[in-house]
């Protein structure tokens, strides 16, 4: 494969954003979140970290997406004794704008940001 095919840009100090995808698709893979307010989750999640809500059935389930392949699924239940990390993708300018909306909907639940490799540097 000589061909270059992502939904993340290239990271660069000006990289832009695509738009949230609404396609349907076989998925390779996504995150299933056991959680004990089904509502809670989405509303934190579309409003502060900038999914949509590609599909619900109330009180079973709820699936969100940001960009393709960024794909994650919550349903009812206990989440699991030990911590878990999750990490998606965003760019740059985008940063400062979904950590204020985290912080207006759970004050203290956000840090960072953390240099990782593939951290364009200033």
């Amino acid at each position: 494969m000589t061909e270059y095919v992502s939904p993340v840009p290239m990271p660069a100090l000006d990289a832009v954003a695509p738009e949230v995808y609404r396609g349907i698709y076989g998925m390779p893979m996504f995150v299933t979140l056991p959680t004990t307010d089904l509502a809670a989750s989405r509303d934190f999640w579309l409003r502060g970290l900038g999914f949509i809500d590609l599909f619900s059935i109330p009180g079973q389930l709820t699936h969100v997406r940001r960009w393709a392949f960024q794909d994650v699924l919550f349903v009812p239940g206990e989440p699991a004794d030990s911590t878990a990390s999750i990490s998606f993708a965003c760019v740059l300018d985008q940063l400062a704008e979904i950590a204020a909306r985290c912080e207006a909907i759970a004050p203290g639940c956000t840090s960072g940001p953390e240099e990782g490799p593939g951290t364009p540097s200033s």
